[in-house]
Formats: structure tokens, sequence, C-alpha cells
């Protein structure tokens, strides 16, 4: 095989331009991509990493190498931020309405009047697929199954919306082939 130089393995994922989400995930082989949600995700709020993997060394005397080495996976983490309250989200992510509120007048008032959904805090697990399009739309980094928790975020109330944070992992499953990631390039 002759060498490959740097300008032979460039091949760049750059760029978001959407990241698309499928409810309950996929599962078996992909045959279509349709997702549920283009997800509105604030810049530099997402992420997916993997952590380095932990090293179980064996040592015996009179050498310096390891005799072995062991490793466990490192843990793998998805989050992003979420600025909406749009009620099909809201749903998903906190496990579906308690209740609603009717025409709720502010302090008396017959020109102030609220009406809207109750929910219970109670993050239920979500699974869902992700699609991450690069920014030429050319590339996509693609999640098959991830087990998600949304969490309400408020936390610069006078500078970013309301919204949530997703925070998420990909499960083990018993097929050893298993399709967790795929990069995936327009034809």
């Amino acid at each position: 095989m002759a060498l490959k130089t740097k300008n032979d393995l460039k091949d760049v994922f750059s760029g978001v331009s959407s990241i698309f989400i499928k409810k309950d995930g996929y599962s078996g082989a992909i045959t279509a991509l349709d997702f549920d949600y283009d997800m509105p995700v604030t810049v530099d709020t997402l992420s997916f990493t993997q952590a380095e993997p932990t090293l179980n060394r064996t040592k015996v005397h009179g050498l310096q190498a390891d005799w072995t080495v062991i490793a466990t996976a490192g843990d793998i983490t998805f989050s992003a931020t979420v600025p909406t309250m749009h009620k099909d989200l809201t749903n998903w992510f906190l496990g579906g309405s308690v209740g609603s509120v009717s025409a709720v007048p502010l302090n008396g008032s017959a020109i102030e009047t609220f009406t809207g959904d109750a929910y219970s805090l109670k993050a239920p697990k979500l699974i869902a697929s992700v699609g991450i399009l690069s920014e030429d739309h050319k590339k996509m980094f693609f999640i098959k199954k991830l087990a998600i928790y949304a969490t309400p975020l408020m936390e610069n109330a006078s500078s970013t919306p309301f919204g949530f944070t997703l925070t998420g992992s990909i499960e083990a499953t018993d097929d050893a082939t298993s399709e967790d990631i795929m990069f995936l390039t327009k034809v």
C-alpha cells in the first residue's frame, strides 16, 4: 500500500446545520431517515464525547513494560441545550401534561389572562436517534439509539430563553455488531 498523505486523508465533518431527532429511535437496519424534529439547539452546547478508557495494567517482576493491559471503554456523553418551550417538545421531555390551566387572570385583570399546561418534573428516560447534519449538508453523524434525560433550564433569564438541557448516553445491547454510530455521506 502506498503512503497516504494528509491531503489524501482529508475527510472533514465541519459545522452543524441541523440536529435531527427521531423519538423512540431506530431499530434494525436503517432503510430511510425519517426524523420527527429538526431540533433547535443553542450554539456551542451540542456535545458527543467518549471518555478515555480505563486501563487495568498487570505488572510482573523483572519487566518494566506491562505484562498485559485490559481496558474498559470510557463513558459516552451526549448533551445539548434546546431553547424552546414548544408544547410537542415539552410534552415529550417531561412525559406529558398532568393537567391544564384555563383563562387565569393576572391580579384580577380581565385583560391579562393566561392558559397553559401543567407538568410533573419526573424526567422520564427518552429514547431517540440523532442525526447531526454538517454545515455543507454533505455529511451526517448518526447516533442510532440514545437514552436521553431532559431537565428544565433557566440559567441566565436576562440573556437566554427558558429551555431544556438534554443529557444522555448510548446503552449497551446484546448484539456485538450493534450499529451505535454511523458516518454518512450524501450521494
